[in-house]
């Protein structure tokens, strides 16, 4: 984990970028050795926010983050991603190692202390 916090005026710019590796250590299959398989995974998040004080005790704040998984499937050791509650042909799609590699979040909102 890797960060930075920027004073810009009245409030703050910050930025983080992270990693996580799992190895898995299991053999590949005949197939996955033959076709260029691999168990193992890796995660990568960046994210990037602004937070304007309004006062000593008020801000407003707004972060985007986006994460991607590399190197393998979409393996819930790695971020702990699932398709649960999901339609039939997403959780074949996940099987097969076709789940999403890429997903993005926003977080807007106001903090107050009392």
């Amino acid at each position: 984990l890797l960060g930075v916090t920027v004073p810009v005026g009245p409030g703050l710019i910050r930025a983080s970028y992270s990693t996580v590796k799992f190895k898995n250590g299991a053999p590949l299959s005949v197939a996955e050795a033959l076709f260029g398989g691999n168990r193992d995974a890796s995660a990568n998040k960046l994210a990037i926010g602004y937070v304007h004080n309004l006062s000593k005790r008020t801000a407003l704040y707004a972060t985007v983050a986006r994460i991607r998984i590399k190197d393998g499937q979409n393996n819930p050791g790695v971020m702990g991603a699932t398709t649960g509650g999901t339609p039939a042909y997403l959780d074949a799609a996940k099987n097969l190692g076709w789940a999403p590699r890429t997903a993005t979040g926003y977080d807007i909102g106001i903090r107050h202390a009392f």
